[in-house]
């Protein structure tokens, strides 16, 4: 098809010259000039059916490669193999082709020379956006967006319950809700996986509620690893493994080393079932379900293995809710303004957990000696809630260190950073004063919460004291009618995502809301929406960051963030607060306070 504006020489309507002159072909012989049109219809015919031959051949092959699910599925386990081994089954490999048995026992200096290797190819510390990913410079936007730190000591950091040959797993299953709430599942299931000294087991490759908009030429089903850097963790750190639930069921399913939890007996995988809701279904069934509530309870990790640890655990809780020596159960009240030392004693770091839950739930020998673990979405154990209001564990270093690994590690790919960079970049430049500018999200579209649903002149005459007037307000919203925002153009220079896609050619639209959500946390003041967890999340990106430049707030985990409704949650993140039901509504700074205590003083 012809370019518009484009036109097609007349010139190519003419046949090509045959080598002889005009003159000769006049002089040809009739009965010759007469057999032409038949050879030329000959010759046209033969290249018509080769033509129509090799595109068939050619749809064929297409059908089988694309379509065969088989095929399809056989691909995906390849590149998930090569993708996302388990470190440990690495070594083990490894040691077998080279009869080498101290490889089996782990490199006593950090990682294997393969994982070495792995490591070169993509680092998580920094951020280099300039050649790869088209700008802005490497120094603009480390600067600007890296809230992460490289803390070496960190990747040797084992949890006291890997040991021995055998490897155990987690599973779980995807929150069936929206982005942030699937991101904050599976931050918790990858916490709990390293806590348990398990590999973690991701779940297939599927789509994701409000993520793979149909009808675009773009990819619209997605795992983890579309994410984060998931292979690159397991790489860097010696106690964190992963690898992809193809691989396990391939690996253990198929092979009958799994048993089912509820007849004891082995219960195979059929691998001609490629649903997810079969896969869901299978590792439900061979999988150990610990029945953890996080809202009623914190799962409890103990000090070391064994029940003396547990005991210790238990005694704490029967100090805290028996009142022992005449001191008052916690209150939520206690805490307000007065976080408690990352480094206390184990009972005081636990009576601010259950200010406002009263269970413990406790990784004990049964559940440590389980090979599968599962986690699923459902009522009663679904994984609505932060990693680090839900897990608590007795050593106070490995409840900092897990804090770490999540901010460190656990972040968007460099692809998702760098374009958040210079769109960041490109706000600035527009803003009058001095690169400045405030940001908000205002979430509309499918929310359930009707009275965060304000309207403009509403949201305006709330955030107006502190907002600058006549100011640039970058604006995060899912809301599709930028008119509704019209109002605010008389008191701010708004500006939306929407007004700098000629900066993000080639990103998966899929991605916008966390472009949203990292440039909105760029804002010198931000206000949210209760209740969101894409609100929540901008918060903590903000704490991570003030905590590693040492801004206004690092001592107390506040900062100049607002919420618009209720009124009386508007400055819920400038006093320091602890958890608090319902988990998801906002994020908490014990997330991010102080969390490099030990590292500082080591």
């Amino acid at each position: 098809m012809a370019s518009k504006g484009s036109t097609i020489p007349s010139n190519r309507l003419t046949p090509p010259s045959s080598g002889h002159s005009t003159n000769s072909t006049k002089q040809s012989n009739s009965s010759t000039r007469s057999g032409l049109p038949t050879r030329k219809t000959n010759h046209l015919f033969l290249i018509f059916a080769i033509l129509s031959f090799l595109v068939a051949f050619i749809n064929i092959q297409f059908h089988h490669i694309f379509h065969d699910e088989h095929v399809a599925d056989r691909l995906m386990r390849e590149f998930h193999t090569r993708h996302f081994r388990t470190s440990r089954q690495h070594e083990y490999e490894l040691a077998n082709r080279n009869g080498d048995k101290a490889a089996t026992d782990g490199d006593k200096n950090g990682v294997s020379p393969s994982s070495q290797q792995l490591t070169e190819q993509h680092k998580l510390a920094g951020l280099k956006c300039q050649e790869k990913y088209g700008g802005p410079q490497d120094d603009y936007a480390e600067k600007e967006m890296v809230f992460w730190s490289d803390i070496p000591s960190d990747s040797a950091y084992k949890s006291p319950f890997l040991y021995g040959e055998e490897e155990k797993f987690l599973t779980f299953e995807p929150d069936h809700g929206g982005w942030n709430n699937i991101r904050m599942a599976m931050e918790t299931a990858l916490v709990l996986s390293h806590a348990m000294g398990r590999t973690l087991v991701l779940p297939p490759e599927q789509r994701f509620y409000l993520l793979g908009k149909t009808g675009q030429q773009q990819k619209n089903e997605f795992d983890f690893g579309d994410f984060f850097h998931l292979d690159s963790i397991a790489v860097e750190h010696e106690g964190f493994n992963v690898i992809s639930t193809e691989e396990f069921l391939n690996r253990y399913g198929k092979t009958g080393k799994l048993m089912n939890v509820h007849t004891g007996k082995p219960d195979i995988w059929d691998d001609k079932r490629h649903n997810p809701k079969d896969v869901q279904g299978y590792l439900r069934r061979v999988g150990v379900n610990p029945m953890w509530n996080p809202i009623q309870c914190i799962a409890a990790f103990p000090s070391a293995v064994g029940q003396d640890a547990i005991e210790e655990l238990k005694a704490a809780h029967h100090n805290i809710f028996n009142e022992v020596g005449g001191r008052k159960k916690p209150t939520l009240e206690d805490f307000n303004g007065k976080p408690t030392p990352v480094d206390a004693p184990m009972e005081e770091r636990m009576r601010e957990m259950l200010a406002d839950r009263d269970q413990l739930c406790i990784y004990d020998e049964r559940l440590q000696s389980a090979p599968v673990i599962h986690f699923p979405a459902e009522k009663g154990t679904r994984l609505l809630t932060h990693f680090y209001a839900f897990i608590f564990f007795a050593d106070w270093e490995a409840d900092l260190w897990s804090k770490r690994f999540v901010r460190d590690h656990l972040r968007y790919i460099d692809e998702i950073m760098c374009a958040a960079a210079r769109v960041v970049q490109a706000v600035r430049e527009r803003s009058k004063n001095n690169g400045q500018f405030d940001s908000m999200h205002v979430r509309r579209g499918d929310f359930q919460y009707k009275k965060t649903r304000l309207e403009a002149k509403e949201l305006i005459a709330l955030s107006k004291d502190k907002l600058e007037q006549g100011g640039l307000l970058y604006i995060a919203t899912d809301e599709k009618d930028k008119k509704f925002f019209d109002p605010f153009k008389k008191h701010y220079d708004i500006v939306f995502l929407d007004d700098f896609t000629h900066l993000l050619q080639g990103i998966n639209t899929s991605y916008f809301g966390m472009l949203d959500q990292l440039v909105a946390s760029k804002g010198r003041v931000f206000f949210g929406t209760w209740f969101s967890t894409l609100s929540g999340y901008i918060n903590r990106m903000r704490g991570y960051y003030i905590t590693k430049h040492g801004l206004k707030g690092t001592e107390d985990g506040t900062m100049e963030s607002y919420y618009f409704t209720p009124v009386d949650k508007m400055d819920q993140m400038k006093e320091y607060k602890p958890v608090k039901k319902p988990i998801y509504m906002r994020e908490f700074p014990i997330s991010w306070r102080d969390i490099d205590k030990n590292v500082r003083s080591s």
